[in-house]
């Protein structure tokens, strides 16, 4: 059969709009350590433009629900986000400074983030009206009743929250292994913070692949071969990909495989938003095939077999 058109779809993204200074480092950081660096300028980032970006790029309408300062940072990002087709209705703008993340990028490609501790606030307006997606990038427990309510009519994805400390009613998860640690029963775990709608747990283990985990399958697949030059975004690549797939029907294993293929094209670049070859993989279409399943509009039903 002939591979699925891509269809445009409406995804709110609840996440961060951060201006990244990149410093690039002579070495690995280590402790006690005098390294020299070079100056990488400024670069729009965050999880609101480095998954938001890529889903434009695939044809969607994405908008943006984040806070940011009424200064000249501020003034940046929005030209800057405005610039690659993000909509803005409900980024607010906020007294005070918007402040810059220090991102410290090695030889190897692998960055250390440092940015300045605040609260997590949501945004004063955030969008009601039915969507394809709501995915939820943010810190705290304020959003967990703006996610049960989404949850009622749109497909809700959520990135694990920072050490699991809150709730996050979801129907997919998104954890690194990395950010699970030791625990034992990785889908139970998930399901104690998302409810019983949850019907994934994926998880990424970089250069390992990814999984998926539910009630009754378990899918795993490999990561694509790619030289790391900056690993700066790659997690936020791999939800827009994993979005861009479920949102247009592809089963788990095909969303798995597009998922790590976004998080490759931006692996292998400079930036921390999607590089050029995501743009030019995405004008060739979804590869994930139409009558290959969906995902299950009510709730995974247990009896199928994994791997």
């Amino acid at each position: 059969m002939a591979e699925a058109e891509p269809i445009q779809k409406n995804i709110v993204l609840l996440a961060n709009l951060n201006c990244d200074h990149v410093l690039q480092l002579e070495a690995p950081l280590e402790a006690g350590q005098r390294l020299h660096y070079r100056d990488g300028g400024r670069r729009l980032g965050g999880g609101a433009a480095n998954t938001g970006i890529g889903l434009c790029w695939a044809g969607h309408k994405v908008l943006l629900a984040a806070r940011v300062g009424r200064d000249k940072t501020g003034d940046w990002l929005v030209q800057q986000a405005a610039s690659q087709g993000l909509n803005l209705d409900y980024v607010e703008r906020v007294e005070g400074t918007t402040g810059e993340l220090l991102v410290l990028v090695d030889d190897r490609g692998e960055r250390t983030i440092l940015r300045q501790a605040r609260p997590p606030v949501l945004p004063a307006r955030l969008p009601a009206a039915p969507v394809d997606c709501l995915y939820v990038n943010t810190d705290g427990a304020d959003v967990v009743a703006y996610m049960k309510r989404m949850n009622e009519h749109s497909l809700v994805v959520s990135q694990y929250p920072r050490g699991g400390r809150w709730a996050r009613p979801c129907r997919v998860m998104i954890a690194s292994a990395t950010d699970l640690g030791a625990v034992a029963d990785p889908w139970a775990h998930a399901q104690t913070l998302a409810g019983n709608g949850l019907e994934w747990l994926v998880l990424t283990h970089g250069e390992g692949g990814a999984e998926a985990i539910s009630a009754g399958r378990h899918i795993r697949v490999p990561a694509p071969a790619v030289t790391v030059v900056d690993a700066t975004g790659a997690g936020d690549a791999f939800a827009g990909g994993l979005i861009h797939a479920l949102v247009n029907g592809a089963a788990m294993d095909h969303a798995l495989a597009e998922a790590g293929r976004w998080a490759a094209f931006t692996l292998s670049s400079s930036s921390s938003i999607p590089s050029t070859r995501l743009r030019a993989h995405l004008a060739g279409g979804l590869n994930s095939r139409a009558d290959t399943g969906k995902l299950d509009t009510n709730k995974v039903s247990g009896d199928d077999s994994g791997e």
